[in-house]
């Protein structure tokens, strides 16, 4: 071993305190990053765990959630069905301009929502964390939920029934077809969520008993309607439970997981998970 001159002993506490500062950096920017954020990776984590999660990466946005838009209409600042830029907003950001109550009340009396987009962004109010509290299995679900929306390409499939199946249909008729098409995608979003939480390692019944949290959370006891966009509470809990049936018969073998790795952007108030290349 090489003795440390004086000069090496300088270089040393040098090096000691730039890591030292680097580490004092790193934990502030753990620390700027909202715990929504640590709560949201670590379930996404989880589910790379024994699922396939593809090649596509997932992106994740909190929002302010439908309850602020509500509150944005009943103020006049946005016309029925046209406010969905305030559903949107980012719930950590300081606007100045009174759109921060609408965000504050939003989380406050917002429940359990989310949603994805086509492009592989899902987004969950603020306020789904605040509903869910330490229940993480029940949040897993619904993440899980939204990420096989994106991976089944729902959305594409909407669109494509839409326009082809029921192309000759018109009014009420075409409508209700194509929410009853709607329904049987929310369907195979709940099964497939179930599949992923058990791959992944979670145990028993937990996105049946999420979803009656959930509709018991947010009030919704309603049966399915001719123009319902998602299954009504009884049709949901039965097929799930149909389906937790048949897992129990035949229980899933795990699929390859996906390493990756995140990536947060406070600007943008977006976390990513990008899938390793193999």
């Amino acid at each position: 071993m090489r003795a440390f001159t004086a000069g090496h002993r300088n270089l040393a506490i040098g090096a000691m305190a730039l890591l030292a500062t680097a580490a004092m950096a790193g934990l502030a920017w753990t620390q700027r990053r909202p715990s929504e954020y640590n709560t949201l990776q670590a379930v996404v984590q989880r589910l790379s765990q024994g699922n396939a999660l593809g090649k596509q990466p997932l992106a994740f946005s909190i929002t302010s959630g439908t309850a602020s838009a509500q509150l944005a209409e009943q103020r006049g600042l946005c016309k029925a069905d046209q406010c969905d830029f305030f559903a949107q907003l980012d719930p950590y950001h300081r606007y100045g301009n009174g759109w921060d109550e609408l965000v504050r009340q939003g989380y406050v009396m917002g429940d359990i929502q989310g949603w994805s987009v086509s492009s592989g962004t899902v987004l969950l109010p603020r306020a789904t964390f605040r509903a869910y509290g330490p229940r993480l299995g029940y949040l897993s679900c619904t993440v899980a939920h939204e990420i096989a929306h994106i991976q089944r390409h729902h959305v594409f499939q909407q669109t494509y029934y839409d326009s082809h199946a029921l192309r000759q249909l018109q009014g009420q008729q075409k409508e209700h077809q194509s929410l009853a098409k709607a329904r049987e995608l929310e369907l195979e979003a709940d099964r497939e969520a179930a599949d992923m939480m058990a791959r992944s390692g979670f145990r028993g019944r937990v996105c049946l008993d999420d979803l009656v949290f959930m509709h018991k959370s947010v009030g919704d006891g309603t049966p399915t309607q001719a123009d319902s966009t998602h299954p009504g509470y009884e049709e949901r809990i039965a097929a799930m439970k149909a389906h937790y049936l048949q897992l129990e018969r035949r229980p899933l073998q795990p699929q390859p997981s996906t390493a990756g790795s995140f990536r947060y952007d406070r600007q943008d108030n977006l976390l990513t998970f990008v899938p390793q290349r193999q």
